[in-house]
């Protein structure tokens, strides 16, 4: 089955509108959709034109006018597909085998700019199979004519650490050379999503280990983890270096312990930077002098076990109250109220250990909790202590007399752990606008995160722009050493490109500020937390001072053969329909088409940004004509195309589900930047596929008005983004058609009679005087046809008894 983008531009069969002369100009590229895709072997120069091309695909990377061609691989190894010498700005994605629509996971690999501004792959392949070629633009609005080389090297083969599965075992290499232009992407992405090769080092010392790519003729990237098994957590990560002194190559230097295992992972900058490099790695035999050597270096900790320490080229400090050996120090977050446990155990030499109340190393001659030599058993230490959640605890590790050695450090609570914080993890980020000393508390908090800027306990907060201009995030009030991220966007976890800054001391304190320039209505994720472990109470202001973004004003995107240039649009062109004609749209979109009598599209002025639908809205004056804020009309009834908001993000068009005659509902997503206002829903669908929205169709279990969702009432939603279930209603199909137009519109008012009771196109039209607030998005899918009862309702990975449960109470709150 395939799957439709909002994105995907709809072209009809204008012969019968506008004659063959007609059609004739202008000429469409005959591999314009992914379905006509041109079959290629090799090629040399094959010229190419995308100036009349119109998108079409799954949007995976590509959202500009496309072409496409499916490549039969005459080797195996490693195919390079060029598209230098042409002469725009191009893009270029390559997917396995040659099935529309391909999925993401099917995309080998993607390029924007390889050499100059046009694209470049080079990716593995094996003789006889089929490789799906994808040629576009930078943007929307950029096409162009090109040329198309494709070769195949049978010599140049995949690198077979490219899977982190099979990762290179390695020691200590000197200029040992790599190759990542035939790579693959392969893990869990927490840096960079480039074509990365995998390495394994077990560490033959406890002591430095320097990994460095400089001498690579590429802009690498690099990544440390603490473990030898794939794929790596976000904690596993050690350190991640991009650039190093200057140089766009990367290097690392990190602790490691003799016999562990750690995973190096090399790749490129951003998501397609590739090419040759070197690899060095260095171990040396000796440890430094650790960095928690000084009471006022304590290392941050909660619960650990096993953790590794070697005070053998410690030096000593300290009250002396317990230890006169070269110690160490720790300073330990209680996370739950109860016995702590410190043991070290399982060291490899006669230990000694202290446990104080705080961490202040200035205080610490007074707070000793407890000083401990040997167990019963051993000559290793430990002590059991009462503990308090969220406070701290010093600990230092020394030996008997002037002993040193390797050891380890275990801690552990046992007792009651605090309700976290609701913010406290990155997926519970708190909605916020505009704030003034709003205040919060770090103390039982928790480190969550991808630790781009903190790794102190930490908060989330999600904020919505309210204004377009300089956004203020300041925590200045705040009664600790602050911390201070912010990041573009709400997703977790925030990788290093969405970081917009982070900040610890702003002026002469020790709190921190962020100014940074925000969209009206974009989301932004703010980090709160403390430099080093510091955690406490504080207050957050966040203030926009620019302009209310006026006008934001959006309309749909259906077609409308009532429109400003007198050209009849289809809704169901005849590849879609099986019959030898299109279906005509009267679908209401263009609120003024110079006629003043209706139906009109409905138009939402958003003088200020109130709720709209999903994540993003894109401003346009009206549907067919004049500026439009992504670049493209929503539709171009000259070309008789339509559906191209790229502001169309509410409904997962790949989850739609809509059973013939069997009840059924349809999830979409709202932002709420004011939460006072209430908001109604409708969305309409076209059963009986015969270009409008007006009618009424018969199911045995009832009738299944194409008004499907009749004015949800929508009150009381939080600020941020929403995730609504719409109330149910019955789907209808004819045999023959699988797509179907879907109309959703968010407004502050319900819909009752439409501009125009009873003519036809009059359902989901707007009123005359327009909306005030809200969005309008159309749809242009093929859904999931099948009824079965037999679901995973509650999303918990199995179909058990909880989803009989789980359905009846959906049934119960939405059914008739």
């Amino acid at each position: 089955m395939k799957w439709f983008s909002s994105n995907l531009v709809l072209v009809c069969g204008l012969v019968l509108v506008l004659g063959a002369a007609n059609v004739a100009s202008g000429a469409v590229p005959p591999n314009n959709d992914c379905d006509d895709a041109k079959g290629v072997s090799n090629v040399t120069n094959l010229s190419f034109d995308t100036t009349d091309a119109t998108f079409d695909g799954p949007g995976h990377y590509i959202n500009s006018p496309n072409i496409w061609y499916c490549y039969t691989a005459t080797c195996t190894g490693c195919a390079t597909v060029s598209l230098t010498g042409s002469n725009f700005d191009t893009k270029l994605a390559v997917y396995d085998g040659c099935g529309c629509y391909p999925s993401l996971e099917e995309m080998i690999k993607s390029n924007d700019d390889f050499n100059g501004q046009q694209s470049q792959i080079t990716f593995p392949v094996k003789a006889g199979d089929k490789y799906l070629i994808e040629i576009g633009g930078f943007n929307p609005t950029v096409t162009g004519q090109g040329v198309l080389n494709i070769s195949c090297d049978v010599l140049t083969t995949q690198p077979t650490n490219d899977n982190c599965s099979n990762p290179k075992e390695i020691g200590n290499v000197t200029e040992l050379p790599f190759t990542t232009i035939c790579a693959t992407f392969d893990g869990p992405g927490h840096y960079f999503t480039s074509p990365n090769l995998w390495y394994l080092f077990t560490a033959g010392s406890t002591g430095e280990v320097t990994v460095s790519l400089l001498g690579s003729e590429f802009d690498t990237a690099l990544v440390i983890y603490d473990t030898g098994a794939c794929y790596p957590k976000l904690g596993d990560i050690i350190e991640r270096n991009d650039d190093f002194g200057g140089f766009l190559q990367s290097q690392i230097t990190f602790q490691a312990t003799a016999g562990n295992q750690y995973l190096f992972e090399v790749l490129g900058y951003n998501s397609d930077e590739v090419g040759e490099g070197v690899l060095n790695i260095s171990a040396g035999g000796e440890p430094p002098a650790s960095n928690n050597d000084e009471c006022y270096h304590a290392k941050p900790i909660g619960d650990v076990t096993d953790l590794p320490f070697d005070t053998t080229s410690a030096t000593q400090d300290g009250p002396h109250h317990c230890l006169y050996s070269p110690n160490l120090w720790y300073c330990y977050t209680a996370p739950c109220t109860g016995e702590v446990t410190v043991s070290l155990a399982g060291s490899s030499f006669d230990t000694m250990l202290a446990v104080y109340d705080g961490c202040d190393c200035e205080s610490a001659e007074d707070n000793m909790i407890e000083c401990n030599d040997d167990t019963t058993i051993s000559r290793q230490s430990e002590i059991v202590f009462d503990a308090i959640a969220g406070n701290q605890y010093l600990i230092e590790v020394g030996g008997y007399g002037n002993e040193t050695g390797l050891g380890l450090l275990s801690v552990s609570c046992d007792g009651i752990m605090p309700d976290p914080p609701s913010k406290d993890d990155c997926e519970h980020a708190k909605a916020i606008g505009d704030v003034k000393n709003l205040p919060f508390d770090t103390t039982g908090a928790t480190f969550d995160g991808s630790g781009l800027c903190m790794t102190s306990p930490n908060i989330w907060y999600c904020y919505i722009a309210t204004c377009t201009g300089d956004v203020t995030v300041s925590l200045a009030g705040s009664s600790f050493d602050t911390m201070l991220a912010v990041y573009d966007g709400c997703e977790c976890y925030p990788v290093s490109n969405d970081l917009i800054e982070c900040n610890d001391d702003a002026g002469a304190g020790y709190q921190s500020e962020v100014t940074f320039a925000a969209i009206a209505g974009n989301q932004y994720l703010i980090e709160v937390g403390g430099y080093g472990s510091e955690n406490g109470e504080g207050l957050l202001t966040v203030s926009c001072i620019g302009v209310v973004l006026p006008g934001k004003s959006d309309l749909g995107d259906a077609p409308d053969s009532t429109n400003n240039y007198d050209r009849q649009m289809c809704a169901y062109p005849a590849s879609h329909t099986g019959l030898p004609y299109s279906i005509k749209a009267n679908y209401p979109t263009v609120f003024d088409d110079g006629s003043g009598t209706g139906p009109y599209g409905p138009v939402h002025l958003n003088d200020e940004m109130v709720a709209y639908l999903g994540k993003t809205i894109t401003r346009e004056i009206e549907a067919d004509t004049g500026p439009d804020e992504d670049g493209h009309n929503n539709i171009r009834p000259q070309l008789s195309s339509a559906n191209v908001d790229a502001g169309d993000d509410s409904i997962n068009r790949t989850s739609v589900s809509l059973p013939n005659c069997c009840w059924t509902t349809i999830e979409y997503e709202v932002t709420v930047v004011n939460p006072s206002v209430d908001l109604w829903v409708n969305i309409w669908l076209d059963w009986n596929r015969d270009g409008d929205w007006d009618d009424v169709v018969d199911c045995p279990e009832g009738p299944a008005p194409e008004w499907a969702v009749q004015n949800q009432f929508l009150f009381n939603l939080p600020t941020g983004l929403n995730k609504i279930t719409s109330s149910a209603f019955l789907p209808w199909h004819p045999e023959d058609i699988e797509h179907i137009w879907i109309r959703i519109t968010l407004s502050e008012q319900p819909w009752k009679t439409g501009s125009n009771p009873g003519e036809l196109g009059n359902a989901g039209s707007g009123p005359q005087e327009k909306y005030l607030i809200g969005e309008t998005e159309d749809y242009y899918i093929i859904p999931e046809m099948t009824c079965s009862i037999c679901k995973d309702h509650d999303g918990d990975g199995d179909i058990d008894m909880d989803d009989l449960v789980f359905y009846t109470a959906e049934w119960l709150e939405n059914c008739p």
